[in-house]
């Protein structure tokens, strides 16, 4: 994505040539700063043994912000102190912290928390702006406020390459919760993770998180911009929620790897699982029964187009789907038996089959047919009267029968996994 022979690249050469001016930055002294010791990283710590913390003078977000903004005023990195226990490595912040735009950096450390208590409940927790080949590692982010535990959304541009993106950047973290994990009930409003890519786009990067649960929509990624080429997992979402959304994928979406691992907590019901708008990305989704309204475990919406999905379950599949799609080249795997053969039956006169969600062998085994033909991208194969044929469909391709009477279809699924 780098220009070599753009102006970015000679301001950054005169950088390292010229010395910057020593300045007081939060109440660091300029003979204390980490960058002045050698140690290429600024230190972040719970307990007052870094360089910032909840000691900053004046911070609001227990040192967060004032570690980063010295990071980038001094090209460091930043670590970030965590704890054996998970009990005393909190960072309790009251405004959002928000990563700059960024190129070539890291943000590394142990696990720990970022507690968000902030009064403006529509406020979000950690907000990434522009990233290029960047590797951020958080702990845990725990936040019960309208918008937003970690909110990715390049608007400005990256440092040396002049263009707002999130492009070949690594961000992992150990979850995103809110605050009452134990407690049933309906949440409102919220989210753990969005992506939004309305002002740039979102590409070739991984994001890994361990869980994320217990919001009204647990990943979301909106339907405006570009997010295109990421792989995406989570080892465990899932919510005690009642008639919340587990992630919701808009259009923006093309091309994406996801694997999720599904489940509804404590009781909770009427509960969404993968809500996709989306097109032309692979999903690998682990399914626990229970929680989850009628066939809403996967829910492909009218614009869902050429999406491939495979579903690790114990249950009968054609239970856990609700297909709206228009165009039908959406195509589900799962494990376990092939599933169960079907009778259908037509219509005297014109009567048209399209295959949906996985192939299958139809065959005509009923009606006084005069004419079966065969339809794949436009193209028709004319197979005759064709009544006991077997004709083997793919997803997306149409039967056109003529028949004096009712006729009858037997469809045998085809196992392609």
């Amino acid at each position: 994505m780098r220009s070599p022979t753009s102006k970015a690249w000679l301001s950054v050469l005169a950088a390292c040539t010229i010395g910057l001016a020593p300045s007081v930055v939060s109440g660091v002294e300029p003979s204390s700063r980490p960058t002045d010791r050698g140690r290429p990283v600024v230190i972040l710590a719970h307990d007052e043994t870094g360089d910032f913390g909840p000691q900053t003078p004046g911070t609001k977000t227990a040192g967060w912000q004032e570690a980063l903004d010295h990071a980038v005023r001094h090209a460091a990195d930043l670590y970030v102190k965590g704890g054996y226990g998970g009990r005393k490595a909190i960072y309790h912040i009251d405004d959002t912290i928000r990563i700059p735009p960024a190129q070539d950096f890291r943000i590394d450390g142990g696990v720990y928390v970022i507690n968000f208590r902030g009064k403006d409940p529509s406020a979000d927790a950690v907000v990434i702006d522009s990233a290029m080949n960047c590797e951020y590692r958080f702990g845990i982010i725990v936040y019960g406020g309208t918008g937003a535990g970690l909110r990715i959304r390049p608007e400005r541009p990256v440092p040396i390459d002049g263009f707002p993106v999130v492009v070949e950047t690594q961000i992992h973290s150990q979850g995103i919760a809110d605050p009452r994990p134990f407690t049933p009930g309906e949440r409102k409003d919220g989210s753990g993770l969005v992506l939004d890519a309305g002002k740039a786009g979102i590409c070739y990067s991984k994001l890994y998180f361990a869980s994320i649960l217990n919001f009204r929509t647990c990943i979301e990624i909106g339907p405006a911009g570009s997010v295109y080429a990421n792989e995406l997992v989570c080892e465990h979402l899932h919510t005690n929620s009642h008639n919340g959304t587990l992630t919701r994928i808009g259009p923006a979406a093309r091309q994406n790897s996801f694997r999720f691992g599904i489940g509804v907590d404590q009781g909770a019901t009427g509960v969404t699982g993968i809500d996709v708008s989306a097109s032309r990305n692979v999903f690998d989704v682990a399914t626990r029964p229970g929680g989850f309204a009628k066939a809403s475990q996967l829910i492909l919406r009218d614009n869902a187009e050429g999406n491939q999905i495979n579903l690790r379950t114990g249950e009968d599949p054609r239970t856990l789907i609700t297909d709206e799609a228009s165009t039908p080249t959406n195509q589900v795997t799962w494990t376990g038996p092939p599933a169960p053969i079907r009778r259908i039956e037509g219509n005297a006169g014109s009567f048209s089959y399209v295959q949906r969600l996985f192939p299958a062998t139809v065959t005509v085994v009923e009606g006084n047919v005069t004419s079966v033909i065969f339809e794949r991208a436009g193209q028709r194969v004319d197979y005759g009267p064709a009544r006991g044929r077997e004709i083997v469909m793919s997803v997306a391709d149409r039967l056109s029968v003529q028949s004096r009477d009712v006729p009858a279809l037997r469809i045998i699924p085809l196992k392609v996994r």
